[in-house]
């Protein structure tokens, strides 16, 4: 999970729960408003006693937890995915093997999502996932999750639309350019919005 990313909406939320400006908040904790600033905009992570003092100028209280990590969910996924693309150890692992299992683990997590209650659909989709250090592929997931947001006609979590999750120039996801007009043509429009050329076909399972 991104800390930074995980930071943003924590302390946005907080803030906004709270009613405050970043400058009243800045000034109930002490903060520098710049600072609050780039934690809300994902450019800093902060540590958990400046979180903690940034929660308890709003009147509440930091608590520490952890919870397993869902199996399907876009967290699992993206840490599958980054270790699908970097391959087993050893010799005979192509490119395009690795490209295979990471698109085999966004189709798993595809048909989760399609089969999930509402409850359940929020519940893999809510926690922001690591980036998985290629930004095609962080624009996938966040493609597919938007995509069955907007299928289900609920707003999708807002790490969907980090920055980092866009990628430009668009991708085509096959190699064969034979198939790029028929690409072009089916991409839903959450994919061709974070600039994924798929058709919908090539994500479904066979």
């Amino acid at each position: 999970m991104d800390g930074k990313s995980v930071a943003s909406r924590f302390v946005r939320d907080l803030r906004r729960r709270a009613g405050l400006s970043q400058r009243a908040l800045a000034a109930a904790s002490g903060v520098p408003q710049p600072t609050i600033a780039e934690i809300e905009s994902g450019r800093r992570e902060p540590s958990l006693s400046l979180l903690s003092r940034l929660a308890e100028a709003t009147g509440q209280v930091l608590t520490v937890g952890v919870e397993p990590i869902h199996p399907r969910s876009a967290v699992a996924t993206a840490n599958r995915v980054r270790d699908r693309l970097s391959g087993p150890a050893g010799e005979g692992w192509s490119t395009d093997l690795r490209q295979d299992g990471a698109l085999r683990a966004v189709i798993d997590f595809r048909d989760a999502l399609g089969s999930a209650t509402a409850e359940e659909f929020e519940g893999l989709v809510q926690a922001p996932p690591a980036l998985t250090g290629e930004t095609r592929w962080d624009a996938l997931i966040a493609a597919v999750v938007e995509d069955e947001s907007a299928t289900r006609d609920v707003p999708p979590p807002p790490w969907t639309n980090e920055k980092r999750r866009f990628v430009r120039p668009l991708w085509y996801l096959s190699d064969n350019k034979a198939l790029h007009a028929w690409e072009l043509a089916t991409a839903p429009g959450a994919f061709v919005r974070h600039g994924v050329l798929a058709a919908r076909a090539e994500l479904e399972s066979v």
